[in-house]
């Protein structure tokens, strides 16, 4: 019997979503509801879903409606109030039912969701897998969670199966594929691969394998493909695992606010990187400014405007570093803190390695955005100095413009004085004197006033 025509009982995936509701510039996002429109369109597979709306305190008469979530304690705030969850229930192929349930959140500036769907006291094969993510519904590039998302998935081996690594790549390869479909770019032999094995534990008395696929940094975060597949060879795994599910979503929230943190790091760091280069090729235009004054003086000034802008681009790429680096120390704390206690609630023989070996890679994340400021900030101060001495020479240009058109003006004086003393030129005698056009307009081609 091959590895995916193995039997197994209870099989289980959970979504863990979170998706950014908040932050300081706009106070609710632009998508804020994003996660809850994409949940609702699963309704087309999963009927029960189209509910989802109507129950969410966040939406009035279909609508998104976050006033709605006002007066209350938002640390941790269920949504759906106060049932706590939707539950429902469906038929699936080959006489299985398909049990779901939403638990929706709102985690301070983050929503939240745990959605599992299930195939409750029933034996499936590993082939099974992909009818509890039809049609990739459940994977990044669908939900999209601009903060990210973990896939848990839980499995009892049946038939005295070795719980081991094998057996684990099987069941990923079912969840991801449908009827030997590649539906969400994974695929296994050549071309693209599936989630590579990065770890491995044990919690609550079971094996657990981690997965995941790091985007390309310049591609959007939440392309991050994290999963976790959790053998249940011990009774008790998923009491102690529902016992720990809060400590588990907030453990989840942290890693995700960090990765995105990171990532949003970097792509600051290019985008300064790439105003940084642009610098040099500024400073090359000082020496091939026009000799004409004026022509010289409008150069300069085009040249002071860029610089302004590019100026205030850089100084708000360094701001954004600085504060991705206070996210990713803050929710490291905090990461710690809820990995203390999923550690209490585990049992002695567990191995959190896993979870240790992540909150070890917070500190190299900090150091790498240190590096990235240490760079940049040098920068900043040739910036201001470029455009301090723009600036200088914008000055000078225009006092010397200043200059000479004060002295064009007391030479047009004494020329029209001696003219009008020559020809004894009255006003009151020739109101309309030829002489007086004559000086108004070159008056207006060296643009003085005229007095």
């Amino acid at each position: 019997m091959t590895q995916k025509n193995l039997r197994i009982k209870n099989p289980s995936v959970t979504l863990y979503a979170f998706h950014l509701r908040t932050d300081m510039a706009t106070e609710v996002v632009a998508d804020a509801a994003l996660m809850w429109e994409k949940l609702t369109q699963l309704s087309d597979k999963m009927p029960a879903l189209r509910q989802l709306p109507e129950k969410l305190i966040c939406y009035k008469n279909g609508k998104y409606n976050p006033e709605g979530e006002q007066g209350q304690q938002t640390d941790y705030l269920e949504l759906i109030q106060p049932e706590r969850e939707l539950r429902f229930s469906s038929a699936a192929p080959d006489d299985l039912t398909l049990s779901g349930s939403v638990y929706p959140l709102r985690l301070h500036d983050t929503y939240a969701v745990d959605f599992t769907l299930s195939f409750q006291n029933q034996e499936v094969t590993v082939n099974h897998l992909h009818l509890l993510n039809p049609q990739g519904c459940l994977m990044p590039n669908y939900i999209q969670a601009s903060l990210g998302q973990t896939l848990l998935l839980y499995v009892e081996p049946l038939e005295d199966t070795v719980a081991d690594k094998d057996f684990a790549d099987e069941c990923v390869k079912a969840l991801l594929q449908e009827e030997g479909k590649n539906l969400t770019g994974f695929q296994n032999g050549s071309g693209l691969d599936h989630p590579s094995l990065i770890n491995q534990g044990k919690l609550f008395g079971s094996p657990i394998f981690e997965y995941e696929t790091v985007p390309k940094l310049d591609a959007p975060h939440n392309e991050l493909t994290h999963i976790l597949v959790l053998l249940g060879k011990f009774a008790k795994t998923p009491d102690l695992a529902g016992k720990a599910n809060f400590d588990l979503i907030h453990l989840l929230n942290c890693r995700h606010k960090i990765l995105f943190a990171y990532h949003q790091a970097h792509q600051s760091n290019d985008s300064a990187r790439q105003i940084y280069k642009a610098l040099d090729g500024k400073s090359q235009q000082w020496h091939q400014l026009p000799k004409a004054p004026e022509e010289r003086l409008e150069r300069l000034e085009t040249l002071l405007n860029k610089t302004s802008d590019d100026t205030f681009e850089y100084a708000r790429h360094l701001r954004n570093l600085n504060d991705h680096r206070t996210s990713i120390q803050t929710n490291t704390t905090n990461y710690a803190k809820w990995l203390g206690h999923l550690r209490d609630k585990s049992l002695p023989t567990d191995d959190l390695t896993f979870l240790d070996d992540f909150h070890a890679n917070c500190q190299h994340h900090q150091q790498q955005i240190d590096v990235f400021l240490n760079y940049l900030k040098p920068g900043h101060h040739l910036f201001e100095q470029m455009t301090t001495t723009i600036l200088g020479l914008v000055h000078i240009g225009e006092q010397k413009q200043q200059n000479i058109r004060a002295q064009k003006f007391e030479f047009l004086i004494t020329f029209i004085g001696a003219a009008v003393g020559a020809g004894a030129i009255s006003a009151t005698v020739i109101p309309e004197s030829p002489l007086v056009d004559w000086v108004s307009h070159v008056f207006y081609l060296l643009q003085l006033p005229l007095i």
